[in-house]
């Protein structure tokens, strides 16, 4: 767009209407200039923007994903652990019974022996 001076080049002139409306239109056709160069920058920033963000967003995907097989893992794994824990509490129970039967033979024997007339 060619820049013109105003036509107001004398000091003891008046603006016209026409003067003030040509004034008005330079001015609306440099703020539409300035808004769609500025519009064009704004879109270029959030396509970068977009752009950048992209591999993040499908980070975060993968990582959820990821995320979700690891704790399905461990719920499995504490399933389990669990499991083992009941049963060895059980086996142990189990041994300390056993072993106080045994006590209660050896017991039983020794004193068998004793009291038998053959030793």
């Amino acid at each position: 767009m060619k820049k013109t001076a105003p036509k107001l080049a004398r000091k003891n002139t008046t603006a016209t209407k026409t003067d003030l409306k040509e004034t008005e239109n330079r001015f609306s056709n440099k703020l539409k200039e300035t808004e769609d160069r500025l519009n064009r920058r704004i879109d270029r920033v959030l396509k970068y923007i977009k752009f950048e963000i992209e591999p993040f967003k499908e980070f975060n995907k993968e990582m959820s994903v990821f995320k979700n097989k690891v704790l399905d893992r461990l719920d499995w794994l504490i399933g389990k652990y669990e499991k083992f824990d009941q049963e060895y509490t059980v086996q142990s129970e189990q041994n300390r019974r056993i072993l106080d039967r045994i006590e209660n033979h050896e017991k039983r024997i020794t004193s068998l022996e004793k009291s038998s007339p053959l030793n």
